[in-house]
């Protein structure tokens, strides 16, 4: 009776039975929890083998417009894929940049150096007089002169457009910039009409806005007429201020106007004076885009061109 009220029997019955379901069924809980384990760390790494066959396609394929694509996430590997995909992005593009430089430069050397190297030839072929070699090395001179400026613009439109050039931004009077930028211009003053408003200031970066100041007239001149004008015109519209080259040379064709802006486009060289890369003002727009700026065009064939330098003014609260 006392064996029966303790229960001593029915318990070790009990026990034994728990040991034996406890065998049967651990094991296969085990299994579920290595299953399991296996299907979450495997689910959680996929992220990384996305990164790495991402990694290999493009290094096999040379094709750095790829991306892994992950979809946005907070965890460290959505964040490591993001960060991955900014770095294929720039790697892209200073790839691009470098063929188009490359691209650019054998395209456009490619003459001056055919001039040289006949110049050359024809040198150590004849026996030329004092007056011809002089004029071989004059010819020459030229054309390394027109590379070495050619070079010199491809390298600056290159690093404006990869980043690489620092601009700063200050707080820059418009009229005050180009009044002194007047005054070195030395025998074109008589040629060259300054406009200028009072207190209209931008943030500019200035020795980027003389480098465009300073192709703009350039171009003014080159395209205009023969003992012709060009005005340089500060002023304010709205909440613009505005900085225009205006000449009163050949003008453009309404359906030329667009393509101005291309690398290397030039409306008529053989109506222009001076030997131009037509670079730059594929640089002016780059120098406006840096600014947050824009340009615009205005020409009529015959009468000239108009081109203007869209900028937001400073605030009246910042210091002029």
């Amino acid at each position: 009776m006392g064996a029966g009220a303790d229960g001593g029997p029915h318990t070790g019955q009990t026990a034994t039975n728990l040991v034996k379901v406890a065998l049967i069924v651990l094991p296969g809980f085990l299994v579920l929890v290595f299953l399991g384990s296996y299907w979450i760390v495997k689910r959680s790494f996929r992220p990384l083998d996305s990164i790495s066959d991402t990694a290999s396609a493009i290094n096999e394929a040379k094709d750095l417009s790829r991306r892994i694509g992950l979809p946005p996430g907070k965890d460290e590997f959505s964040r490591l894929a993001d960060t991955f995909d900014q770095l294929f992005e720039r790697l892209e593009r200073s790839f691009e940049t470098e063929k188009q430089f490359i691209s650019d430069a054998s395209h456009e050397l490619r003459t001056p150096v055919s001039v040289i190297k006949g110049a050359c030839e024809y040198a150590e072929q004849y026996d030329e007089t004092p007056e011809e070699r002089q004029e071989t090395i004059s010819m020459i001179h030229r054309q390394a002169e027109q590379m070495s400026g050619l070079i010199t613009q491809l390298l600056n439109l290159t690093r404006l457009e990869q980043g690489t050039e620092q601009v700063r931004l200050l707080s820059l009077n418009l009229g005050e910039m180009v009044r002194d930028w007047g005054e070195e211009q030395g025998d074109r003053q008589g040629r060259l009409i300054l406009e200028l408003q009072e207190g209209v200031t931008v943030q500019g970066d200035s020795g980027l806005l003389l480098r465009l100041l300073n192709n703009l007239v350039e171009n003014g001149f080159k395209y205009g007429r023969p003992d012709g004008h060009v005005w340089v015109t500060v002023s304010r519209s709205g909440e613009e201020a505005l900085l225009q080259v205006r000449d009163d040379g050949i003008g453009i064709p309404t359906e030329q106007q667009e393509k101005v802006w291309e690398r290397f486009y030039q409306v008529d060289p053989a109506r222009s004076r001076g030997k131009g890369s037509g670079l730059g003002l594929a640089m002016v727009q780059q120098i406006a885009a840096l600014h947050g700026g824009r340009m615009t065009l205005e020409s009529v064939p015959s009468l000239g061109s108009a081109f203007t330098l869209h900028l937001f003014l400073n605030q009246p609260s910042e210091k002029i």
